[in-house]
Protein backbone atom coordinates (compact mmCIF):
# COMPACT_ATOMS: atom_id res chain seq x y z
CA UNK A 1 0.00 0.00 0.00
CA UNK A 2 1.31 3.17 -1.04
CA UNK A 3 2.28 5.69 1.83
CA UNK A 4 0.40 8.62 2.40
CA UNK A 5 1.86 12.44 2.22
CA UNK A 6 -0.43 14.21 4.25
CA UNK A 7 -1.98 14.10 8.06
CA UNK A 8 -4.83 12.33 6.56
CA UNK A 9 -5.61 9.82 3.92
CA UNK A 10 -8.38 13.05 3.27
CA UNK A 11 -5.78 15.25 2.90
CA UNK A 12 -3.33 13.15 1.14
CA UNK A 13 -6.44 12.53 -1.74
CA UNK A 14 -7.14 16.41 -1.92
CA UNK A 15 -3.35 17.47 -2.04
CA UNK A 16 -2.95 14.72 -4.87
CA UNK A 17 -6.52 16.01 -6.54
CA UNK A 18 -4.83 19.64 -6.85
CA UNK A 19 -1.73 18.06 -8.05
CA UNK A 20 -3.27 16.34 -10.82
CA UNK A 21 -5.21 19.74 -11.46
CA UNK A 22 -2.62 21.40 -11.72
CA UNK A 23 -0.89 18.76 -14.30
CA UNK A 24 -3.67 18.48 -16.31
CA UNK A 25 -4.27 22.64 -17.03
CA UNK A 26 -0.49 22.46 -17.75
CA UNK A 27 -0.63 19.84 -20.19
CA UNK A 28 -3.81 21.63 -21.90
CA UNK A 29 -1.88 24.97 -21.71
CA UNK A 30 1.23 23.47 -23.37
CA UNK A 31 -0.05 21.15 -25.74
CA UNK A 32 -4.00 21.90 -26.27
CA UNK A 33 -6.22 19.09 -26.73
CA UNK A 34 -4.22 17.04 -29.26
CA UNK A 35 -1.65 16.31 -26.29
CA UNK A 36 -4.22 15.94 -23.58
CA UNK A 37 -4.26 12.31 -22.36
CA UNK A 38 -4.15 10.77 -18.97
CA UNK A 39 -0.74 9.62 -19.84
CA UNK A 40 0.56 13.05 -20.15
CA UNK A 41 -1.48 14.16 -17.26
CA UNK A 42 -0.14 11.09 -15.33
CA UNK A 43 3.30 11.90 -16.03
CA UNK A 44 3.15 15.74 -15.73
CA UNK A 45 1.85 14.83 -12.09
CA UNK A 46 4.52 11.76 -11.32
CA UNK A 47 1.68 9.34 -10.84
CA UNK A 48 0.83 6.55 -12.30
CA UNK A 49 -1.40 5.95 -15.47
CA UNK A 50 -3.98 4.04 -13.27
CA UNK A 51 -4.53 6.46 -10.71
CA UNK A 52 -5.47 9.49 -12.88
CA UNK A 53 -9.53 7.60 -12.84
CA UNK A 54 -8.68 7.76 -8.33
CA UNK A 55 -9.26 11.14 -9.01
CA UNK A 56 -11.26 11.55 -11.99
CA UNK A 57 -14.04 9.09 -13.71
CA UNK A 58 -13.37 9.96 -17.34
CA UNK A 59 -10.88 12.04 -19.56
CA UNK A 60 -13.87 14.59 -20.58
CA UNK A 61 -13.97 14.88 -16.40
CA UNK A 62 -10.22 15.83 -16.41
CA UNK A 63 -10.38 17.67 -19.40
CA UNK A 64 -13.28 20.01 -17.95
CA UNK A 65 -11.34 20.69 -14.32
CA UNK A 66 -8.14 21.62 -16.27
CA UNK A 67 -9.95 24.21 -18.50
CA UNK A 68 -11.50 25.33 -15.53
CA UNK A 69 -8.59 25.51 -14.08
CA UNK A 70 -7.33 27.27 -16.78
CA UNK A 71 -10.20 29.87 -16.45
CA UNK A 72 -9.33 30.30 -12.47
CA UNK A 73 -6.12 31.00 -13.69
CA UNK A 74 -7.28 33.49 -16.27
CA UNK A 75 -9.41 35.29 -14.13
CA UNK A 76 -7.09 35.58 -10.75
CA UNK A 77 -4.43 37.04 -13.04
CA UNK A 78 -7.50 39.69 -14.89
CA UNK A 79 -8.59 40.62 -11.40
CA UNK A 80 -5.56 41.42 -9.96
CA UNK A 81 -4.14 43.34 -13.25
CA UNK A 82 -7.60 45.50 -12.58
CA UNK A 83 -7.66 46.36 -9.34
CA UNK A 84 -4.29 48.17 -9.96
CA UNK A 85 -5.69 51.06 -11.89
CA UNK A 86 -7.38 54.14 -10.80
CA UNK A 87 -10.10 55.15 -12.93
CA UNK A 88 -12.30 53.06 -15.39
CA UNK A 89 -10.00 54.13 -18.23
CA UNK A 90 -7.00 52.60 -17.04
CA UNK A 91 -9.01 49.52 -15.48
CA UNK A 92 -10.45 48.72 -19.40
CA UNK A 93 -6.31 49.41 -20.59
CA UNK A 94 -5.74 46.52 -17.37
CA UNK A 95 -8.01 44.49 -18.57
CA UNK A 96 -7.43 44.10 -22.00
CA UNK A 97 -3.85 44.43 -21.35
CA UNK A 98 -4.49 40.98 -18.86
CA UNK A 99 -6.62 39.30 -21.34
CA UNK A 100 -3.99 39.25 -24.11
CA UNK A 101 -0.97 38.51 -21.80
CA UNK A 102 -3.56 35.83 -20.80
CA UNK A 103 -3.91 34.20 -24.33
CA UNK A 104 -0.27 34.68 -25.30
CA UNK A 105 0.39 32.37 -22.17
CA UNK A 106 -2.22 29.79 -22.96
CA UNK A 107 -5.45 30.95 -22.07
CA UNK A 108 -6.21 30.01 -26.11
CA UNK A 109 -5.12 26.51 -25.14
CA UNK A 110 -8.68 26.10 -23.93
CA UNK A 111 -10.61 23.83 -27.18
CA UNK A 112 -13.66 24.20 -28.11
CA UNK A 113 -15.72 21.97 -26.16
CA UNK A 114 -19.13 21.46 -28.15
CA UNK A 115 -18.40 18.23 -28.70
CA UNK A 116 -16.79 16.70 -25.83
CA UNK A 117 -18.58 14.65 -23.03
CA UNK A 118 -17.88 16.26 -20.23
CA UNK A 119 -20.03 15.90 -17.19
CA UNK A 120 -22.73 18.90 -16.59
CA UNK A 121 -20.78 20.05 -13.04
CA UNK A 122 -17.74 20.86 -15.35
CA UNK A 123 -19.67 22.90 -18.11
CA UNK A 124 -21.24 25.11 -15.39
CA UNK A 125 -17.88 25.46 -13.63
CA UNK A 126 -16.91 26.49 -16.74
CA UNK A 127 -19.86 28.61 -17.89
CA UNK A 128 -19.50 30.34 -14.65
CA UNK A 129 -15.60 31.13 -14.88
CA UNK A 130 -16.19 32.63 -18.27
CA UNK A 131 -18.70 35.36 -16.78
CA UNK A 132 -16.45 35.99 -13.68
CA UNK A 133 -13.65 36.58 -16.23
CA UNK A 134 -15.50 39.65 -17.59
CA UNK A 135 -16.68 41.05 -14.37
CA UNK A 136 -13.72 43.48 -14.14
CA UNK A 137 -14.60 44.96 -17.23
CA UNK A 138 -18.40 45.05 -16.73
CA UNK A 139 -17.30 47.05 -13.48
CA UNK A 140 -15.39 49.16 -15.15
CA UNK A 141 -17.77 49.96 -17.95
CA UNK A 142 -20.52 50.56 -15.39
CA UNK A 143 -18.68 52.85 -13.48
CA UNK A 144 -17.75 54.29 -16.98
CA UNK A 145 -21.35 55.09 -17.69
CA UNK A 146 -21.80 52.61 -20.37
CA UNK A 147 -25.28 51.65 -20.65
CA UNK A 148 -25.32 48.01 -21.52
CA UNK A 149 -21.78 46.83 -19.65
CA UNK A 150 -22.33 43.38 -19.95
CA UNK A 151 -22.86 43.04 -23.49
CA UNK A 152 -20.10 45.97 -24.07
CA UNK A 153 -18.34 43.60 -22.28
CA UNK A 154 -18.99 40.51 -24.06
CA UNK A 155 -18.29 42.29 -27.69
CA UNK A 156 -15.24 43.66 -26.31
CA UNK A 157 -13.55 40.18 -25.70
CA UNK A 158 -14.94 39.03 -29.05
CA UNK A 159 -12.44 41.59 -30.10
CA UNK A 160 -10.24 40.79 -28.19
CA UNK A 161 -9.90 37.30 -29.64
CA UNK A 162 -10.11 38.45 -32.93
CA UNK A 163 -6.98 41.03 -32.56
CA UNK A 164 -5.24 37.61 -30.51
CA UNK A 165 -6.30 35.92 -34.01
CA UNK A 166 -4.68 38.60 -35.87
CA UNK A 167 -1.36 38.46 -33.80
CA UNK A 168 -1.50 35.06 -34.56
CA UNK A 169 -1.69 35.48 -38.72
CA UNK A 170 1.49 37.44 -38.41
CA UNK A 171 -0.42 41.09 -37.55
CA UNK A 172 2.41 43.10 -35.22
CA UNK A 173 1.43 42.41 -31.67
CA UNK A 174 2.23 45.81 -30.18
CA UNK A 175 0.56 47.83 -32.58
CA UNK A 176 -2.45 45.40 -32.79
CA UNK A 177 -3.06 45.49 -28.83
CA UNK A 178 -2.39 49.34 -28.84
CA UNK A 179 -4.93 49.59 -31.99
CA UNK A 180 -7.51 47.22 -29.43
CA UNK A 181 -7.38 49.66 -26.24
CA UNK A 182 -8.12 52.37 -28.56
CA UNK A 183 -10.83 51.40 -30.11
CA UNK A 184 -12.54 49.77 -27.20
CA UNK A 185 -11.74 53.39 -25.13
CA UNK A 186 -13.16 55.27 -27.66
CA UNK A 187 -15.46 53.38 -29.13
CA UNK A 188 -16.85 52.91 -25.66
CA UNK A 189 -16.49 56.30 -24.27
CA UNK A 190 -14.14 55.57 -21.73
CA UNK A 191 -10.74 57.99 -22.76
Amino acid sequence: MPRIQAPTVAEHNAMRRAQVIRAAADVLAEGGLRGFTPASVAKRAGLARSSMYQYYPSTDAMLGTAVAELLRRSRDRIVAEVSLAETPADRVAAYLRAAFADAAEGHNAVPDLSGVGMPDFCREAIRGLHEELIDPLCSALAEAGVATPRVSAQLVQGLVNAAVSAIRHGADPDETRAATVDLVQRGLGVS
